[in-house]
C-alpha cells in the first residue's frame, strides 16, 4: 500500500477529504502527463520530459507519496545528465506501475 490518506493529511495539517480532493487533481493531471510523456520520449523532447518529471517530483513530494516523487526525481536527474532514453523509459515504466496502484488506492479511499 502506498497511500495512507489520514497520515498524509495529518502531516500536511489538512482534513482528509481535502487531501483526497487535492490528490485527485494531481492524479488527473498525471494521467494527461503520462500520455504527453509517452509522446515526448520517442521524439527525444527532453524539455517536455524534464518539465513533467519536475512537476511529478514536486506534486508527489508535497502529497507525501514519496515512492512516486523519488522515481520522478531520478527521471528528472537522468534527463538533466545523460538523456538516456532507455533509462528514462525504465523510470517511466516504474512510475506508471506505482501510479496505477495509487489510482486504485485513491478510488478505494474516496469510496471510504
Amino acid at each position: 500500500m502506498i497511500l495512507n490518506p489520514q497520515q498524509n493529511a495529518d502531516s500536511l495539517k489538512i482534513p482528509k477529504d481535502i487531501y483526497l480532493r487535492i490528490l485527485g487533481k494531481a492524479v488527473s493531471q498525471t494521467q494527461v502527463d503520462i500520455k504527453d510523456m509517452e509522446t515526448a520520449l520517442p521524439i527525444a523532447d527532453f524539455d517536455k520530459i524534464q518539465s513533467i518529471s519536475h512537476r511529478w517530483k514536486g506534486d508527489y513530494d508535497n502529497m507525501r507519496i514519496t515512492t512516486l516523487s523519488m522515481i520522478a526525481r531520478e527521471m528528472n536527474q537522468e534527463v538533466k545528465s545523460s538523456r538516456d532514453k532507455e533509462k528514462i523509459a525504465g523510470f517511466l515504466s516504474k512510475f506508471k506501475d506505482i501510479f496505477f496502484q495509487l489510482e486504485t488506492e485513491l478510488a478505494a479511499a474516496v469510496k471510504g
